[in-house]
C-alpha cells in the first residue's frame, strides 16, 4: 500500500482537492477535501462518504444526495464539491480487499445510503449489500495466466486481446466473453484501469507526469492527462500531488 499527500488546489473561490491517496493492489482510497470534477466514468465500483449528505449527478442531470453514495461502474457521474469525503475505489472483480474490511462494514451500517445504478449486467451494488459475505471468487485459472501476462505488458500499453486470448488457451471471442463474465466488466476497460493505476503508482513515487505516462504505456503526459479526465473527472496537476515530507 502506498500513500501521497496532496497539497489545496484550486484559486479562492474555487475549491480544490486536498488530501492523502492511498494505493493497494486493486483498490484506491482518497480522503480529504473534493474539488471540482468533470463528468466521468470509471472500471471500479465507488463508494463516496462523507459525515453529512453530499450530492452526486449522473448523466442526465438528476442528483442523488446522501452520507454514503454508492456508484456502478462505467455509470457516468459528477462529484460535486466537499470540503471533507472519502473516495473509495474498488475493482469490482476483486472486492473484498482484507484492508478494507471494516470500511466495508461501515458502508453496510449507514443509514443514510444511495446507489447510482449502472446499466443492466453492470450493477455491483446491489449484487454487493444483497450478498451476506461479499467473499471474492477465484477467477477461472485461464483468466490467471493471461493476468499475469498483462500486468506485464502494462509498461508497454495494452495487451492485445489475441494475445491474451491465446495465453488462455481460448479463441479471442471466447476469452472476451469469459472475462466479462467472471470480471464484470470489459476486457479493454480492466486493461485501461490497471494502466492508470500503475501511473499512479509512479506518481506517488514522486515521478513527473511525462516519467510516469510512459511507464504506464501511454504516448504522452497529455495523453495521461486526457484518460484521467475522461476516467475521474480531474488530472494530476488539479491534485497538485506532492510527496509527503519527512
Amino acid at each position: 500500500m502506498e500513500s501521497l499527500m496532496s497539497r489545496p488546489a484550486g484559486g479562492k473561490d474555487k475549491p480544490g482537492w486536498a488530501g492523502a491517496l492511498e494505493l493497494g493492489a486493486t483498490w484506491a482510497v482518497w480522503r480529504g477535501a473534493v474539488g471540482d470534477a468533470a463528468a466521468h466514468r470509471h472500471f471500479a465500483a465507488q463508494a463516496v462518504l462523507s459525515g453529512e449528505p453530499l450530492t452526486v449527478h449522473d448523466a442526465e442531470g438528476r442528483s442523488v444526495s446522501a452520507d454514503c453514495v454508492l456508484i456502478d461502474p462505467l455509470t457516468p457521474h459528477r462529484l460535486v464539491a466537499s470540503p471533507s469525503a472519502e473516495l473509495i475505489f474498488l475493482e469490482p472483480s476483486r472486492y473484498a480487499a482484507t484492508e478494507l474490511e471494516a470500511k466495508l462494514r461501515q458502508i453496510r451500517q449507514t443509514r443514510s445510503l444511495a446507489v447510482l445504478r449502472g446499466a443492466p449486467g453492470q450493477e455491483f451494488w446491489a449484487r454487493w449489500l444483497s450478498s451476506p459475505t461479499p467473499a471474492p471468487r477465484p477467477l477461472d485459472p485461464r483468466l490467471q495466466a493471461a493476468m499475469l501476462v498483462l500486468e506485464e505488458d502494462l509498461s508497454e500499453g495494452p495487451t492485445p486481446l489475441k494475445r491474451a486470448a491465446a495465453v488462455a488457451g481460448l479463441s479471442p471471442e471466447r476469452f472476451r466473453h469469459l472475462f466479462a463474465e467472471e470480471v464484470g466488466l470489459p476486457y479493454r476497460r480492466f486493461l485501461l484501469w490497471r494502466r492508470l493505476r500503475l501511473a499512479a503508482e509512479h506518481l506517488l513515487a514522486g515521478r513527473d507526469a511525462t516519467v510516469a505516462a510512459h511507464a504506464a504505456g501511454f504516448a504522452d503526459a497529455a495523453h495521461l492527462a486526457r484518460t484521467l479526465k475522461a476516467t475521474f473527472g480531474v488530472t494530476a496537476s488539479q491534485l497538485h500531488l506532492a510527496t509527503p515530507s519527512a
